[in-house]
């Protein structure tokens, strides 16, 4: 994590893009199951509590042996006189068809025998809502992060893993703002603001401008995971060309001045991540190369793992001529300069979790 004091003025309010989206569509639950949790709580009037519990009994029998559009049943039975159901449905359409049907019926069964309600058949407490999903946090991200992603190229990684544990972050600005920056000199220009680098991963925020995109690139040895953060981006996907002797026999001699040309190159796939849609994207060089491009008129913002850290990349273009591109430690990441780009050193403070989760799974809790 990244912890540069000095850096800070970076991020200052002159620096805010002014032109972000004005709403990000996705929301928190949208990352789960989209099952729908229904809770009913009810209480005895004093003189009925016997009669209640009859009811009850015969109520939680039947809620029990429900299969049909539901995928679980708990029932809690603080004491005599008092019952909580909780109940969960696949989908906000089974629950309707429940509130109108069986819990009308078995509240009938109740009238007279509850304390709560005009009409004494009412649950003292009823609230329904979709299961939270367990999302990640950007803390929580990069804890798996730097736990998973290890080794010396793309092969060592659980790619399926890996993307399936990106998808549920759900960002939240108060995470990222303070790394989206532009460049005061020039604000087309995208920028790269480290989140975290270490020796197995750099995690970057890539701001991209109206308009902007990069150059064409691969990914030398790493594995490169793109996930969106706030408004859309492109990826443009292409078939990795073969490469003339020429260039070969420079790369191994003398990489960072290794020049030659490559075949046409052919694009494979062209794919819109955005944060109401389909949100990420993995490549590395058995995949193929691409480019990142920003179509839309406001500024957007991805975050991008690459693992191990990408520290040389071929730079390609479409008529026909490659380069090699050289990153260093303090300077990672240049995905090369067809609008420009720019790096910038983020600050971020980490926050612990709620509770130990482990010391509570290992016992260890009193």
């Amino acid at each position: 994590m990244s912890s540069k004091s000095s850096n800070l003025e970076e991020f200052d309010a002159t620096q805010a893009p002014t032109d972000r989206p004005s709403k990000r569509p996705r929301h928190l639950c949208s990352l789960g199951t989209g099952e729908v949790i229904h809770v009913l709580a009810y209480t005895a009037r004093f003189d009925k509590i016997n009669e209640f519990e009859f009811v009850v009994q015969g109520l939680a029998r039947c809620l029990y042996t429900m299969e049909s559009a539901v995928t679980d049943v708990r029932v809690c039975h603080p004491c005599c006189g008092e019952v909580v159901f909780i109940v969960t449905f696949v989908s906000k359409a089974a629950l309707s068809r429940f509130c109108t049907g069986p819990q009308k019926t078995f509240e009938e069964q109740l009238e007279g025998l509850i304390s709560t309600g005009d009409d004494g058949k009412k649950p003292s407490f009823q609230r329904s809502g979709t299961m939270m999903p367990a999302a990640h946090t950007l803390d929580s991200l990069l804890d798996f992060l730097k736990a998973n992603v290890k080794g010396d190229d793309h092969t060592a990684h659980d790619v399926r893993t890996v993307s399936k544990e990106i998808e549920r972050w759900f960002p939240r600005p108060s995470e990222y703002e303070q790394y989206i920056s532009v460049d005061p000199s020039n604000p087309t220009k995208y920028t790269r603001n480290v989140v975290h680098t270490d020796e197995n991963m750099d995690v970057i925020l890539m701001c991209w401008p109206a308009g902007c995109k990069s150059s064409i690139h691969d990914h030398d040895a790493s594995s490169c995971w793109v996930t969106v953060v706030e408004g859309e981006v492109h990826e443009v996907q292409y078939q990795l060309p073969r490469l003339d002797r020429k260039f070969l026999e420079a790369e191994q001699k003398d990489p960072a001045n290794a020049i030659g040309t490559c075949g046409q190159l052919k694009i494979v796939n062209t794919a819109c991540l955005d944060t109401g849609g389909v949100t990420g994207t993995y490549a590395n060089n058995d995949i193929g190369i691409h480019r990142v491009e920003n179509r839309s008129d406001k500024l957007s913002c991805s975050l991008h793992i690459y693992a191990p850290p990408l520290r040389k990349m071929k730079i390609f273009d479409e008529e026909g001529n490659v380069h090699v591109h050289l990153a260093t430690k303090s300077n990672p990441v240049d995905l090369g300069d067809e609008c420009g780009g720019n790096e910038c050193d983020g600050v971020c403070v980490l926050r612990k979790g709620i509770f130990d989760v482990d010391a509570w799974n290992k016992n260890r809790v009193k």
